[in-house]
């Protein structure tokens, strides 16, 4: 009976632990502006840069920026470590702005895969780039006349 009871103990505390450490990664390691900085804005820049891709490479490049872009919405969705990342993912807006971020990057990808240029700028055009802006708007006030200077 001790022998159950000891590793009934040892089950329970591997339980616990693996519950501490999961819960420790689930809290932001960057800022919403590292993201923003080290992944959304190259990943955009590259989406809106498509000239003419032709090869499987070429379009590989999109997929992955895609890809990109979508797992950054999701940390910042999460919101990140910077002071004020807290308060603003918990604001419906910005879970909206973050969720069309997603939804963006899906369709960035798929129109990638189809080789469809047309509505992978379209995407990005105009369902991606207006919430950036509401966004950057809302809760970076000051930042297009830091970007237009």
């Amino acid at each position: 009976m001790k022998s159950v009871q000891s590793w009934a103990l040892l089950l329970l505390t591997m339980f616990a632990v693996t519950l501490i450490a999961a819960a420790q990664d689930s809290k932001p390691n960057a800022s919403v502006l590292a993201v923003m900085t080290d992944i959304v804005t190259p990943a955009t820049n590259t989406i809106w840069g498509i000239e003419d891709p032709q090869t499987d490479e070429e379009w590989q490049v999109f997929i992955d920026a895609a890809a990109d872009l979508i797992d950054a919405a999701e940390q910042i969705k999460a919101g990140g470590s910077g002071p004020n990342d807290p308060t603003w993912a918990e604001d419906p807006e910005w879970q909206r702005f973050a969720d069309v971020l997603v939804e963006s990057g899906v369709e960035i990808q798929t129109a990638a895969r189809n080789k469809d240029a047309d509505t992978l700028m379209n995407v990005s055009n105009d369902k991606m780039y207006p919430p950036c802006e509401e966004c950057h708007i809302k809760f970076h006030p000051g930042m297009q006349q830091q970007e237009s200077n």
